[in-house]
């Protein structure tokens, strides 16, 4: 079988599905052509792990680790049905509620009840078809949830964490069974409790994250007492995580954002929900799952920009605006938050937005953004001009997603179509030709300049002119 010229590394911890997936979007290729779809990442054939290590360049041991068999039987489970471990069972199926839905990334370990938060996130897991409610996960969750990752990849060769992850699961199977709604409900620093779902934990775990993750808690406080401490000065800077230079440069960060308002007039609105990469040529491109790290930065500017023109916002308030709610916070938006610091790493990505920013001249985003938004269909002349489709309102779904994120420079998840990933806009441009490509950009310049002409003369011409700038 020969091999795609297309062949992305596997993420740490990723799953064999989502890694076909990814290699198939950037390949161009249907996803059953790498891994048939009712594969559950457990019990592969031999064959398909061997055609979808030749397809992507993997050596079979890279492609076996991509699996839930690289893990012993006291996680993935007996017998052909894969009962009495920590596995879920085939039905079950736990999704990250911030970063799912918009790239579409997963984790082998959300197929067992040892991982239901999301480290990456922060937050809660939720089950596949449930509300996708972005709930912070608690910091003893969190503890919690690393030493239970680093058990099951320490199980693969060591019979001591086998036993530890055995017990442990035992303990959660008898504690699930004999709840106390009352001892729950006293216990305030836990998570939700379905006692229902608690009960279903027999051969299977609970199918229930924040159930599972309260079981945990209540089970596996051992783990979190016997876990080696880090040295003293480690945890003193953890317990204080930003330093007095931290201060300092949060404040001249600020006193640079407040000249560049009073030279350049920057104002909140010209922020993008993700901050433009810097510009270089040896920078990579943007991936299309890597959005939540610039837009908690993006987030963060807006903020100190709010501040400098005399505001107060709050982190919701900011996300809001950008049309991001729900997304998990950071060390960097609580930071300027609460006025604690600026770490140098996140000084230094900032700056060179903000230079990138000025570079390009500042655009409206925030206008693009209340246009486009309004728009939810195509002009019937640029439906004409596409490829012929089945699926019309897909088809209308994601031109306007292209155009969204084009001209908005936003993920999907701040469009009017939040459930559609943006690995599936990425794809979507590497198939459309030059001359589709121009037409779109067209119709975005068109949509805007449209939108100008209704409304700038009753809205914004004593403030800016009618010849004023948005990009």
């Amino acid at each position: 079988m020969t091999v795609l010229p297309v062949r992305p590394a596997p993420r740490p911890f990723e799953p064999l599905s989502s890694y076909a997936v990814r290699l198939a979007d950037a390949n161009g290729i249907h996803r059953t052509r790498v891994l048939p779809r009712y594969r559950h990442d457990i019990d592969i054939p031999q064959r398909e792990l061997d055609a979808l290590a030749s397809l992507g360049g993997l050596d079979e041991d890279a492609a076996r680790r991509l699996t839930m068999n690289r893990y012993p039987l006291a996680i993935r489970g007996h017998g052909i049905q894969r009962r009495h471990g920590w596995r879920h069972h085939f039905d079950v199926t736990w999704l990250c509620p911030a970063c799912t839905p918009t790239t579409g990334r997963t984790d082998l370990l959300w197929q067992t009840a040892l991982m239901p938060v999301c480290l990456r996130c922060r937050c809660y897991l939720v089950r596949a078809g449930a509300v996708h409610t972005v709930t912070p996960a608690h910091p003893r969750v969190l503890e919690l949830a690393e030493i239970l990752r680093d058990l099951a990849e320490a199980s693969i060769d060591q019979p001591r964490a086998r036993g530890i992850l055995y017990r442990l699961r035992r303990r959660c199977q008898h504690t699930a069974n004999n709840l106390d709604p009352a001892h729950i409900e006293a216990s305030q620093d836990l998570p939700t409790v379905d006692i229902t779902a608690a009960r279903r934990w027999g051969a299977y775990p609970s199918p229930h994250p924040s159930t599972v993750a309260a079981l945990l808690v209540m089970c596996g406080r051992r783990l979190v007492r016997d876990r080696p401490q880090r040295p003293a000065h480690a945890r003193a800077h953890q317990a204080a995580q930003f330093t007095p230079d931290d201060r300092a440069r949060l404040d001249w960060f600020l006193t640079r954002v407040r000249h560049h308002v009073t030279k350049d007039g920057l104002h909140p609105s010209h922020i993008p929900a993700l901050l433009p990469l810097p510009l270089s040529d040896d920078a990579p491109a943007r991936r299309p799952g890597q959005w939540l790290s610039l837009t908690r930065a993006a987030t963060a500017l807006h903020m100190l920009i709010t501040q400098a023109h005399d505001g107060h916002p709050s982190p919701q308030e900011t996300t809001a605006a950008l049309g991001v709610t729900g997304i998990p916070t950071s060390a960097l938006i609580d930071g300027i938050h609460t006025g604690t610091g600026l770490r140098h790493q996140d000084a230094e990505l900032l700056g060179r937005s903000l230079d990138a920013l000025l570079t390009a001249g500042l655009i409206d985003y925030q206008r693009r953004r209340d246009t486009l938004r309004a728009v939810t269909r195509l002009p019937s002349s640029t439906t004409r001009q596409l490829p012929p489709g089945g699926d019309h309102a897909g088809l209308d779904a994601l031109t306007l997603g292209w155009i969204w994120t084009r001209f908005t420079h936003g993920p999907m998840r701040s469009s009017p179509w939040p459930h559609i990933p943006d690995r599936d806009i990425h794809t979507f441009d590497t198939r459309i030709d030059p001359e589709t490509r121009l037409v779109l950009h067209n119709v975005g310049q068109q949509l805007l300049a449209d939108a100008d002409l209704l409304t700038i003369p009753a809205a914004r011409a004593t403030f800016t002119g009618v010849t004023g700038s948005y990009g």
